[in-house]
């Protein structure tokens, strides 16, 4: 039976899925807040089917990237790896932090610029940017059903969270061992059960702590970024099945039926959902699907997680008589992907490009002392080795790098010749 990991190898190591998966996640995020923006009574937390959107779609991105960034944690040092997540963090997310602040904040404040400038709240709004959470912006959207200015930056303490999870099993060796993977879902989920019973509640700051961590909405994104890392580790023993696929979503399908989430507690329902979660992002990751209209001139999903709100809620207070959630989300949508490519084309790409250039320096660096191929190899993200090497071919600059960014035979032929060792 055609497994996850042989439908990844036959388009070389690339999920042709996962493009869509990430840009239709973080609109059908934006989807959601339109009814919360909105106050609209008929979707919600509370609503049965409707819940499983919102609980769905994060466990779902969470387990998305712990499948992609899997492979690079297998590739690369520590340093390399955290320097990496930062900088596709954090530029973007300060930028985004820095223009609610500086400009939507005193456009939309009902206080004064002074008045404004010299409240605590404008200061304590940029610890967002290290993950102490501030959704609030001194007298902005005080009118709006929601006065809110960007609660989807809730995720970022618990993805700094993630990365760390991922740090330690690098460190411990133990992201090569998907049996201690697969533990640490069962101490998160059974710890969640503890802190349901109240075990954490007498323990103080420690106990808050640990309810942050195993009791709140969190942890469900913990269970889903491991076992995106378990789908990543198994992926050439997990079938490509479209019957599992079909069954996956029937699990979903019924447990949303029962009721709102606020039925089940959140440990509960991660030992229902995460799993079927975490296949259906895999195998559709794996799936050949379109590239999304507008889309494919890069990667906007993050800035459309970063923007989504802030516009949602400009546009609820430029046109406070749009109640309709549909309305209010085919006014913002436009203005969202704008400010995404924005963000992508003068933020995100340069400042990846940059790493990227430092990465091939070194890389050159390398083969010019010498040592084995094997030494300098690379993988893709899905760990499939990639010999770093030199090649020549006539009327190319000797000494050059061949296009680190495709695969290559460990042997070569022809008018290219191998000169990594000799020089």
């Amino acid at each position: 039976m055609q497994t996850i990991g042989d439908k990844l190898d036959a388009r070389r190591g690339m999920g042709p899925g996962f493009d869509f998966l990430r840009v239709a996640l973080a609109v059908g995020i934006v989807v959601w807040h339109s009814f919360g923006v909105a106050r609209n009574p008929v979707w919600g937390d509370g609503t049965p089917f409707a819940w499983i959107f919102g609980y769905g779609m994060l466990v779902m991105f969470f387990s998305l990237s712990g499948f992609l960034i899997s492979g690079s944690a297998q590739r690369l040092k520590l340093h390399d790896f955290l320097i990496n997540r930062g900088l596709r963090i954090f530029p973007a997310l300060g930028v985004e932090i820095a223009l609610s602040a500086l400009v939507l904040g005193p456009l939309f404040t009902t206080l004064t610029l002074g008045e404004y400038f010299r409240d605590p709240g404008t200061a304590s709004y940029f610890t967002n940017i290290v993950g102490k959470m501030n959704f609030h912006l001194p007298g902005v959207f005080l009118s709006n059903p929601v006065s809110v200015v960007n609660w989807s930056l809730w995720t970022v303490p618990h993805e700094f969270v993630c990365y760390a999870i991922m740090s330690a099993l690098m460190i411990t060796g133990f992201l090569r061992r998907p049996s201690v993977v697969l533990m640490a879902i069962v101490f998160i989920i059974a710890a969640g059960f503890i802190g349901e019973a109240g075990a954490f509640k007498s323990l103080g700051f420690v106990g808050r702590v640990l309810d942050f961590l195993f009791v709140g909405r969190g942890s469900r994104l913990y269970v889903g970024f491991l076992l995106g890392i378990t789908m990543y580790l198994y992926r050439h023993r997990i079938p490509y099945s479209a019957i599992l696929f079909a069954a996956a979503v029937g699990i979903c399908v019924v447990v949303a039926a029962i009721g709102p989430a606020k039925w089940m507690s959140y440990p509960a329902l991660a030992c229902i959902l995460a799993l079927p979660l975490a296949y259906i992002t895999a195998f559709l990751g794996a799936t050949d699907l379109p590239t999304l209209p507008v889309f494919h001139h890069g990667d906007y999903s993050y800035g459309v997680y970063l923007y989504g709100m802030p516009v949602q809620q400009t546009m609820v207070a430029l046109f406070p008589s749009v109640r309709d959630p549909l309305l209010q989300l085919g006014l913002a949508l436009p203005v969202i992907i704008l400010f995404s490519m924005f963000s992508w084309h003068v933020i995100e790409k340069p400042v990846l490009a940059l790493r990227k250039r430092s990465l091939l320096r070194r890389e050159g660096q390398g083969c010019r002392r010498g040592g084995s191929v094997e030494s300098r190899r690379t993988r893709s993200w899905t760990g499939r080795r990639r010999p770093c090497f030199r090649a020549e071919r006539v009327g190319e600059r000797p000494g050059s790098i061949r296009d680190p960014g495709r695969y290559a035979k460990p042997t070569v032929t022809g008018k290219m010749r191998r000169t990594c060792n000799s020089r």
